[in-house]
């Protein structure tokens, strides 16, 4: 029906047959004035069997992890929409999507490519539309620079290498324009990397792929890290926070604050894009191209609405499950991969260990308490604590006193490295135990310093443990809400003030070293007073460490 006609008038839909045509105009459009380029991809897998994100793993841990995914699956779409201001306010949008599909020919005997298939993934493409047969029979056929240099030496004659080259020549093209790119998370971006640069990826040395994705353009910036940096929206989900990000704008626009006064914008789809993107058919949802389409759009609401934000988070990539982001700039300078979402100089994280039968109201009693919450599975919600020393245990233990169904309370930290010993030595249940049993009996947890260190659109919802289907590749989560349905919500990491913290200071602290720590030793003996009371005793030991430091400084 209408579905099959919007399809046939798609030009702009590159396959081999019609690629330099494509790539004609897609090189044009960069030489004209744009401004950015939006990227989207569709995929024959998202994750690895057995190897969830998890918040233990570290950032490190989480980019060599994503590295083995580009390089286990493959492209089916590439989606570029190329943004050009044509006047003040006014933005011009092309977007092409393009089916790749690896070269294969006699020059890659013994080296013919392979990849994995993810059952769900081709199951979720198949049910947004994707046509394997066009994916297979009339994919651009495309290979990276090293294996281009590798194999077809030599073979410049009669444009043949052109042929086999394909969607690689989108890249240089678009390489060598040297825009700002715009994703919406960055697993994106790793598989273009793996597609287009080389393989395997330089997972070990966080440098070597800042430098490489430095080489490719100045700027990155991720709609889905600007969520959480922004901290107005909750759906995280791509159609979702578009929608919510042009109504927001839509709402400022409107008002007669000046405070509030955000600058025109409209849109000018061009050719093509304008037939087969006018309207947001549900149907299109999860076209590489039309959904490049939606990130360029959102990137430049948000923009409008926080340009100072927008401008102050580039080259900042998100992790799903984690309490870091990955700043290119840094790993640059230090090669360090994960800056902390949090000033831990101003915020305490802990994690609540749920009772399994009566830990069911644990966060709809956070959220009602006033704390900032992220379900991290189901068992365990990561509060956040806006203060420190002496203010971080008073709210602490105002916070356990209302919090019911609690098990036992640990420092982040402190959680993360008993799951790390109990993935060594496979009894991670038994880990767990033992470490809250500890903190239950009185023990000291090891105070909550700088953390260490996402497909289809999932994101932890704080009413539910369960990953959405219908949420980004990732999410931060709300404060003190429950989110709606399965989009879940965001954490405000803006108002925790995003800045990196170097604290040294990350000794064990036990109840022993309260009586030890000097002057503030009285104030703690009588917090511990009253925590015990609340039969909280081990948020004392926390405080102590807490008074220390807050008092040192």
């Amino acid at each position: 029906g209408a579905w099959t006609a919007l399809r046939a008038l798609a030009p702009m839909e590159g396959r081999a047959s019609n690629f330099k045509k494509v790539l004609a105009d897609f090189e044009s459009r960069l030489r004209n004035g744009a401004e950015f380029v939006a990227i989207d991809t569709e995929l024959t897998g998202v994750d690895i069997s057995g190897e969830p994100d998890t918040f233990e793993e570290s950032a490190q841990m989480r980019l060599e992890k994503n590295c083995r995914i580009a390089e286990r699956y493959t492209l089916i779409q590439v989606g570029f929409t190329i943004v050009s201001q044509v006047i003040d306010g006014v933005f011009s949008c092309a977007s092409y999507n393009l089916f790749a599909f690896p070269y294969m020919g006699p020059e890659l005997l013994g080296y013919e490519p392979g990849f994995f298939c993810q059952a769900s993934a081709l199951q979720f493409n198949a049910q947004h539309h994707v046509d394997f047969n066009k994916w297979i029979k009339e994919g651009i056929p495309y290979m990276n620079r090293a294996d281009e240099r590798r194999h077809l030496k030599g073979t410049q004659e009669n444009g043949s290498a052109e042929k086999k080259t394909g969607l690689l020549l989108f890249w240089k093209a678009l390489c060598a324009a040297r825009l700002p790119f715009v994703v919406h998370c960055p697993l994106d971006l790793f598989f273009l990397l793996a597609a287009f640069e080389r393989r395997p990826l330089p997972r070990k040395d966080p440098r070597a792929l800042a430098q490489m994705i430095r080489h490719c353009t100045p700027k990155v910036f991720d709609t889905a890290h600007l969520h959480g940096a922004l901290g107005q929206f909750k759906r995280l989900a791509l159609l979702k926070f578009f929608e919510d990000a042009k109504a927001r704008y839509d709402e400022l626009k409107e008002s007669t604050n000046d405070l509030h006064h955000v600058p025109a914008i409209e849109f000018r789809l061009e050719g093509e894009t304008a037939t087969r993107y006018s309207k947001q058919h549900e149907e299109m949802a999860h076209e590489a191209g039309f959904d490049s389409l939606l990130t360029a759009q959102l990137f430049l609401y948000l923009r409008a609405i926080a340009p100072t934000v927008v401008k102050e988070n580039v080259n900042r990539l998100f992790l799903y499950r984690s309490v870091e982001f990955v700043d290119l700039d840094r790993i640059a300078q230090s090669g360090q991969a994960g800056t902390s979402m949090f000033d831990l100089t101003r915020v305490t994280l802990l994690v609540a260990v749920l009772d399994e039968k009566d830990g069911n109201n644990a966060a709809s009693l956070a959220a009602a308490a006033g704390a900032t919450y992220k379900w991290m599975d189901a068992t365990h919600i990561l509060v956040v604590l806006r203060a420190s020393g002496g203010a971080a245990v008073r709210k602490a233990a105002e916070l356990a006193a209302k919090v019911h169904g609690v098990q036992a309370w640990m420092g982040f930290d402190e959680w993360r490295c008993a799951q790390a010993a109990s993935l060594t030595n496979g009894h991670a249940s038994t880990a767990l135990a033992r470490s809250a049993e500890r903190h239950t009996n009185g023990s000291a947890p090891s105070p909550p310093t700088e953390a260490e260190p996402d497909e289809e659109d999932r994101q932890s919802t704080p009413g539910s443990a369960v990953p959405s289907e219908d949420a980004a590749r990732g999410g931060h989560v709300a404060a003190g809400t429950d989110g709606e349905g399965d989009d879940g919500a965001c954490l405000s990491s803006r108002s925790m003030s995003l800045l990196d913290d170097d604290d040294d200071d990350r000794g064990s602290w036990t109840l022993a070293h309260m009586v030890l720590a000097g002057a503030a030793s009285a104030v703690c003996t009588a917090l511990v007073a009253v925590i015990l009371m609340h039969g909280r005793s081990h948020f004392a030991a926390l405080g102590a460490r807490f008074l220390r430091r807050w008092r040192s400084r």
